[in-house]
């Protein structure tokens, strides 16, 4: 079933970010996704529309509707990051989200 919900929310993603931003499993039960050319409020926007489409939807697994949610931590590169920070900088966001209530979104 783990795996049937990560193809869920993957599809999700995929189908509603512009077709030049990626999206991919980052690892676990994790995504990472690289916006190009936005700014924070419209990372903001997209972060909560695409976290909103997830919840809103659901699987049918056995009759049953099967919802589930996203926490997620968003960035905007800033003129002194790497990679390296950018991830750190984004999975600190997302445990934020994830530690006050989590469905949420967390721009830093």
């Amino acid at each position: 079933m783990g795996d049937l919900v990560l193809k869920f929310v993957a599809d999700t993603l995929v189908k509603n970010i512009r077709p030049f931003d990626l999206v991919g499993r980052w690892g676990g039960e994790e995504f990472i996704g690289i916006i190009r050319n936005t700014n924070e409020k419209n990372l903001q926007e997209l972060g909560n529309r695409l976290r909103m489409l997830v919840e809103k939807s659901y699987i049918i697994l056995a009759d049953n509707k099967l919802n589930v949610s996203i926490s997620i931590g968003a960035t905007i590169v800033r003129g002194d990051d790497d990679i390296n920070t950018i991830i750190k900088r984004a999975d600190e966001l997302l445990y934020q989200s994830k530690r006050t209530g989590r469905n949420r979104l967390t721009v830093g």
